[in-house]
């Protein structure tokens, strides 16, 4: 597989896991989208 998809892969499950952990925060909200859109940032050519 592509190294990039599997990082996108990778930070997609790590965004999600941030939401599960955060309990509703604000702040992990917030951080879990800017992780997701760091991921994709990863898949642009």
């Amino acid at each position: 597989m592509n190294k990039r998809f599997l990082l996108f892969c990778a930070t997609s499950w790590s965004a999600a896991a941030i939401l599960i952990l955060g309990n509703g925060a604000m702040s992990m909200d917030v951080l879990s989208g800017v992780v997701l859109l760091a991921g994709f940032d990863l898949l642009r050519p």
